[in-house]
């Protein structure tokens, strides 16, 4: 199981006020995930996910998500 306590944003200019629900739509796109190992990480850090114009808070959360499920799968 994987367990986030905080959860910092950065998005584009204009997004901010989608930013709660992007990051809730992440968690549900997370909640499934099972981690190889248990660890606890301090922090960690993704990088830039691109973000088209048009795309929709889901697709902006699942392709973050996905990224975390990458990063992890190297860490771990």
């Amino acid at each position: 199981m994987l367990h986030i306590e905080r959860m910092r944003l950065q998005l584009p200019s204009g997004y901010e006020h989608r930013a709660s629900f992007i990051a809730r739509m992440v968690g549900e796109s997370l909640a499934e995930f099972q981690p190889s190992e248990n660890r606890k990480l301090d922090s960690l850090t993704i990088g830039q996910v691109q973000v088209m114009p048009n795309a929709s808070d889901q697709e902006i959360a699942h392709n973050i998500a996905q990224r975390i499920i990458s990063v992890l799968g190297r860490k771990i």
